[in-house]
């Protein structure tokens, strides 16, 4: 039900693609497997972590070992593919633009793809970052712009394509500190995390509140009932501590969302299937 209720508030989505040149990505090519993908770092590098499944290509991706730095994890090898400083700067730049959420990095039939989420209304500050990507021309093989399939296709699609696993926990809705946030919870506004692609913008929570909710803050549109505030305004201690947790143990999430039931916070997180027991771990330690 939670997925029906945010169901294309944002509604539309961009798709880039991008030629790269690695071990990695000819193992897709030639495989036809779509891996999934996140940015770190190592020092000052800036790396693409690739997690390839054991289960599917056992004997192919061992083959990657001995060509790229490759760390284990339960049920994946995640190899460490660098990326250009200018690539990274362009995520950076997208991800500050109001209303974008749910970056999705994927290696994709050999090339990189990311697609993101956000409100039509932000369509001309996104082309206006792109055209920037001059440094990024002998790079970039595709942008398209186009309508959103809906957030709950989007789910299904990637729990196809990758284990997927929901988890679901509380805490006390009194935790909530900011006036602000507390009073969008209590009218019924659903929050999503604006996931930190990239870690060089400030968390923020996107407030999906009902067409008749009243509150002094603006909407990021015009009549459309779609607010955002720094994740430190909220005041949820809590999380903000479990967060904390999640990232020291490089725990990645593809969603986050927040509703208030009754006196009670609900956190939805969604989460590869190989993380779930070590994100549970890390809830039960902080909570019990």
């Amino acid at each position: 039900m939670l997925l029906g209720e945010l169901d294309k508030r944002l509604d539309t989505e961009c798709k880039i693609t991008f030629a790269k040149s690695d071990r990695v990505f000819d193992l897709s090519k030639a495989t036809g497997q779509t891996f999934q993908a996140f940015l770190g770092d190592r020092r000052s590098e800036k790396l693409c972590l690739v997690y390839i499944p054991r289960d599917k290509l056992s004997f192919a991706s061992n083959s990657v070992r001995f060509l790229t730095p490759t760390t284990d994890n339960e049920g994946f090898i995640v190899a460490s593919v660098p990326i250009e400083e200018s690539l990274y700067e362009l995520f950076s730049r997208l991800e500050k633009v109001s209303s974008t959420s749910s970056f999705d990095m994927t290696v994709e039939n050999g090339d990189l793809t990311v697609i993101f989420r956000f409100h039509h209304d932000s369509i001309s500050e996104i082309s206006n970052q792109l055209v920037k990507t001059e440094l990024l021309k002998h790079l970039v093989k595709d942008i398209s712009i186009q309508p959103a399939g809906g957030l709950k296709d989007r789910c299904d699609k990637k729990s196809k394509e990758f284990p997927v696993r929901v988890l679901v926990y509380s805490i006390p809705f009194a935790e909530i500190k900011g006036k602000i946030a507390k009073s969008l919870f209590t009218q019924g506004a659903i929050a999503e995390s604006a996931a930190v692609f990239t870690h060089e913008v400030e968390p923020r929570l996107i407030f999906y509140g009902k067409k008749d909710i009243k509150t002094d803050l603006k909407p990021i549109y015009k009549n459309t009932s779609i607010y955002e505030l720094p994740f430190q305004s909220v005041g949820m201690e809590t999380f903000s501590v479990l967060n904390e947790i999640f990232n020291s143990e490089g725990l990645k999430r593809f969603h986050v969302f927040f509703k208030k039931e009754g006196d009670k916070m609900r956190i939805i997180v969604f989460v590869n299937k190989y993380d779930a027991m070590k994100h549970i771990c890390c809830v039960f330690c902080l909570l019990q």
